[in-house]
């Protein structure tokens, strides 16, 4: 859902004029091309590996990071407006047992409803693991074009998952819906969908209901993907009976074939009655307040999912993000278990040098993290045994290759690489695929499992090579 905070005041502001919008056609959401063409997929979702220990050799010239690795970006504080509405409908913030929080309302996307308001609420940046569980997001127009490499840089901070606005109404489609979800599906993100609800009898409901289930089925969602009522608007608020609405479109909903159907709604929806999240059944409720202080303490458990920021900041991708823990697993990817008799292999990436590094020794990651590569998640997982995967270094161009032919490990050393050892081993149905750009003189080969991302590279002109190696 989209960003747009009630503030702290109690009177009205004004609306902006949507002429002022800025999508990412105006201001990209990536830092270039080529961080795409580096962007990792891998199998699903992302988990911290336990240390192994590895043989292979640790050199100098391997992990230092040509340049200056970018810094953290500062912790800020985000400004905007309220929209005029009555305090008593519509708090800005509540205080509960478990605190004083901050409440969204109203924060449609849509041209002739879009607001701004005036509060203040600090942007949480994604390195900050003083916060609650960072499950899956929520986007909407107002996050424009969101890369596919962007997607997979969120990956590393736990996000696997992703919610996108289809519609609103019986007016509104969000006019980026087509790219946010392919684009997530390409990362490996699991995605939902959402619609921003304006009904207020059952009638309205139902219909609302068809124009989500059409915008759904036209864009290729299966019948197994998550939909949500996104009932927030202020100018509904007591206009209806919201718990038989809400009922109402998910029945519509299911009769279309879609049977998993939630519920969002601000934590003021539930507690002033308007909604009664028992009937929906609590565990279909997405809960949203956002607390003032953050820490790891997760609240609001009896519900299905929890909204605890709209202000979540990811180094490199421009906007900022709802972000949510999940407590069912409807909204995200469980993280992959590791299979007995391997070990999890490290995909690190150098922002200067382009270069992937792939590792299965938690010690030498941690090292290259410290001098400003990015981790970028388990990239697959090798045998304890098997074939044998040799590693080399390029000391002239800075760069690493690995390889299954002892012949080109050969030919290497001939030519001045230095053999660095054995680095894992190869065997298992997972194929690991190798491509090469001609054009870098450093991170020329890539190896991924992932076809999709296969696929974008060579779209982008490296070669496809074929088999690297087997993995499990």
């Amino acid at each position: 859902m989209k960003k747009r905070l009630l503030g702290l005041s109690f009177f009205a502001v004004f609306c902006l004029n949507i002429n002022a919008t800025v999508y990412a056609e105006d201001m990209p959401t990536t830092a270039s091309s080529e961080q795409i063409t580096t962007s990792f997929t891998g199998s699903g979702t992302e988990v911290q590996a336990t240390d192994t220990a590895d043989t292979s050799t640790v050199t100098e010239s391997s992990l230092e990071v040509p340049g200056n690795a970018q810094a953290e970006e500062p912790v800020q504080e985000t400004t905007v407006s309220e929209e005029t509405t009555e305090q008593a409908e519509n708090p800005s913030e509540i205080t509960t047992d478990e605190g004083t929080f901050y409440l969204p309302s109203g924060r449609s996307d849509a041209p002739s409803l879009f607001r701004a308001a005036r509060a203040t609420l600090p942007s949480v940046p994604a390195t900050n693991n003083n916060t609650p569980t960072k499950s899956f997001i929520d986007v909407s127009s107002h996050n424009g074009t969101i890369s596919v490499a962007a997607y997979q840089s969120m990956k590393n901070y736990g996000v696997t998952g992703v919610v996108v606005k289809l519609t609103q109404g019986t007016w509104y489609t969000n006019p980026y819906a087509a790219s946010q979800i392919n684009n997530a599906r390409a990362a490996g993100l699991k995605v939902s969908a959402y619609h921003y609800s304006e009904f207020t009898t059952d009638a309205a409901a139902i219909a609302e209901a068809n124009y989500f289930a059409a915008s759904a089925n036209s864009l290729g969602l299966d019948k197994g993907t998550v939909m949500v009522n996104d009932i927030e608007e202020p100018n509904i608020a007591g206009k209806g009976d919201h718990t038989s609405n809400s009922r109402a479109f998910a029945t519509r909903l299911n009769q279309h074939g879609f049977g998993n159907v939630r519920h969002y709604v601000g934590l003021y929806w539930i507690t002033s009655g308007r909604i009664n999240a028992g009937a929906l059944g609590n565990k279909n409720i997405w809960v949203a307040a956002y607390p003032y202080n953050l820490s790891q303490e997760n609240f609001y458990t009896q519900y299905g999912a929890w909204q605890w920021s709209s202000q979540l900041r990811f180094p490199n991708v421009n906007s900022n993000f709802d972000i949510s823990a999940d407590y069912t697993g409807a909204f995200s990817n469980p993280a992959p278990s590791v299979p007995e008799n391997t070990v999890a292999m490290h995909r690190l990436y150098n922002p200067n040098s382009s270069e992937h590094f792939y590792t299965q020794n938690g010690i030498e990651k941690d090292i290259l993290v410290s001098k400003g590569w990015r981790y970028e998640g388990i990239g697959w997982n090798a045998p304890t045994s098997g074939a044998p995967v040799y590693r080399l270094y390029n000391p002239n161009a800075g760069d690493h290759h690995y390889t299954l032919d002892f012949n080109e490990k050969e030919s290497l050393v001939k030519a001045g690489w230095r053999y660095e050892g054995i680095s894992w081993y190869s065997g298992g149905g997972i194929t690991l695929l190798r491509l090469y750009n001609p054009n870098a003189k450093a991170g020329a080969h890539h190896y991924t499992m992932n076809v999709n991302e296969k696929d974008n590279l060579v779209r982008l002109g490296w070669r496809y090579e074929g088999l690297a190696w087997y993995g499990k």
